[in-house]
């Protein structure tokens, strides 16, 4: 399959969706296996379309749409034993946590069904245990009919950790085996689970980080520097966790951030498209 606007052959597993962006799916013959061998690992974030965007006018009436769409599956999603969990990753700079704010804006602030997880280092009680307990605890995965979104998630394990030297070995190799077996288990107890990559240039996020400094400096941090620094070893270790946590029933999206207003509607398109599928299935069931 062809990027029509780069021209370019798309990687292993991976597919172009309509509005653009790129879905990494594939079927393991056993989740739990540890990583299976691979001569290269795809290069992944190469094809991604920066070019795309979306002007205001066309935003502010495809947004509204989507924002109806979204507040009315996620009302049917408890009848059907169903819950939400949306998860961002991606560059520092590329919009997580101004994405996250459409989407409980869409479900009109209601804090019943709505919580966003920040997800930062683990502190001093939670590294006590196994990286995956902390998710578990604190109400940090919704019952039916709740909304749960993660700015950055349990796959900070395959992918700062590295980076920082935290994770490595054999103890990373396992990693992503624990990870497929952990997001399967959402998935069949009935949380729809949709990932997200959200991903900038270099140049533009620079750009965002020079507006940071001036208009919202209390946002500013150590790891902005760390961003920059280490933006190759990102590279690699995403395009690892997509290879090897891209899986048929918890898939990547990657989604280009370079213009917010194309990537707050092709996500909004993304989890509607997806709860209106379960929504049908659930139909044709009963």
């Amino acid at each position: 399959m062809k990027n029509k606007d780069k021209g370019l052959s798309l990687p292993e597993y991976c597919d172009l969706l309509p509005n653009g962006s790129l879905i990494i799916s594939r079927e393991f013959n056993n989740i739990t296996e540890s990583t299976p061998k691979q001569s290269k690992v795809p290069d992944y974030l190469r094809v991604v379309d920066h070019s795309l965007a979306i002007n205001k006018e066309d935003y502010e009436k495809r947004l509204a749409k989507q924002e109806e769409q979204l507040n009315l599956f996620v009302r049917k999603l408890k009848a059907i034993k169903k819950s939400l969990i949306i998860v961002f990753q991606g560059r520092d700079g590329a919009g997580k946590s101004s994405t996250t704010e459409r989407i409980l804006e869409a479900l009109d602030y209601d804090m019943s069904i709505f919580q966003a997880i920040h997800i930062g280092p683990p502190s001093e009680d939670e590294g006590k245990h196994p990286h995956l307990w902390r998710f578990l605890t604190n109400e940090r995965m919704p019952t039916f009919g709740q909304v749960r979104v993660f700015d950055r998630s349990w796959t900070e394990r395959v992918l700062v950790e590295p980076v920082m030297g935290i994770t490595k070995g054999k103890e990373l190799f396992n990693s992503y085996a624990e990870l497929r077996t952990f997001e399967w288990l959402l998935v069949s107890q009935g949380n729809i689970l949709i990932k997200f990559w959200l991903d900038i240039t270099k140049k533009e996020q620079l750009r965002r980080f020079k507006k940071r400094q001036k208009k919202k400096p209390w946002k500013v941090s150590q790891f902005d520097g760390i961003a920059r620094k280490h933006w190759d070893d990102y590279t690699e270790y995403a395009n690892k966790m997509f290879y090897l946590t891209g899986t048929n029933f918890a898939p990547w999206h990657i989604v280009s951030s370079e213009n917010k207003a194309y990537s707050r509607i092709a996500i909004l398109e993304i989890i509607n498209q997806t709860l209106e599928k379960e929504l049908k299935h659930f139909q044709k069931k009963a």
